[in-house]
This record gives C-alpha cells, sequence and structure tokens, in this order.
C-alpha cells in the first residue's frame, strides 16, 4: 500500500472524526448552559406565573422551586414543582402542560401535603375556554399520575 492509499483512507475517518467532536462540542456547551441558567430561568418562570394569577385576582403566588430531593420519589417529574404563597404550610404548585383537544397550554394544579390535586388553574386565555370542556374523568387521570397515585 503506497503512502498516498494511505492518506486516502484516513481523511474520512478524520472527516467523522471531527464532526463527531463537533457535535460533542455543542452538545456539551447546551448542558452547560442549560446547568448554569437554571436559577435564572426558574426566577423566569415563577415571575410570569405570578403574574399570571396576579391579573386574574388570585392572591397566592409561587415563591421557589422545590428541590427534587425533597420530593416524593413517586411523583411526577414531567413538571416543575414550586412552594406556595398563600396556601396552608405544606401545599405544593406542580407547572406542566396540558394536553386537551389536540393542543397544549401550560397549567398549575395544587397539591395538598396529604398528595391530592384540589385545584387546576390553567394559565392562559385558550387553556381556560378549553378547561371548561374537560371532562372530569380526565381532570382524575392527570391528578392521579400527578401524585402518582396507584390504579
Amino acid at each position: 500500500m503506497s503512502n498516498k492509499q494511505v492518506k486516502k483512507d484516513v481523511v474520512p475517518l478524520r472527516d467523522a472524526a471531527i464532526l463527531a467532536g463537533w457535535i460533542a462540542g455543542i452538545v456539551l456547551i447546551a448542558g452547560l448552559v442549560w446547568f448554569f441558567t437554571q436559577p435564572t430561568r426558574d426566577r423566569f418562570t415563577v415571575t410570569a406565573v405570578n403574574q399570571v394569577l396576579l391579573q386574574s385576582g388570585d392572591s397566592r403566588r409561587l415563591l421557589a422551586p422545590v428541590p427534587p430531593g425533597a420530593l416524593d420519589a413517586k411523583v411526577s417529574r414531567l413538571g416543575s414543582w414550586y412552594t406556595v404563597y398563600g396556601l396552608p404550610e405544606g401545599t405544593k404548585a406542580f407547572l406542566f402542560t396540558f394536553i386537551a383537544e389536540g393542543t397544549f397550554f401550560p397549567c398549575l394544579a395544587i397539591v395538598t401535603p396529604g398528595g391530592n390535586v384540589t385545584e387546576f388553574i390553567p394559565l392562559n386565555n385558550h387553556g381556560e375556554r378549553v378547561f371548561r370542556r374537560i371532562s372530569p374523568e380526565v381532570l382524575r387521570l392527570y391528578s392521579r399520575r400527578i401524585v402518582g397515585a396507584e390504579l
């Protein structure tokens, strides 16, 4: 095999390694940005939800995210848990995406210390309109999924 032939065989491997390096670098940077901006994203989320609650005349307010270690192992992780001002101690709010009639909208579920969902609060106008038409069975299904109830 000539030296020229070896170089031809190495070029595709080198190009693939460079592409893999770029992809790994982008994933690493995205992961670091995601990790280090968590407090800022949490602050913006709390502010946005509290503005919606204020505009709707609700006196309750989100305070801070609940650390994952402070949550029961069976509760849903497909959203964000927050402490709530204006409700009894230990009551938490679960912020998640509700799916109904083929659309998505942000929703807040109020969960008692005993693990019961007492209320769903849609966080936009579209959600409020759609929420009126959702059956109680679907709401019970969401409630069970949020608190991790055994069927």
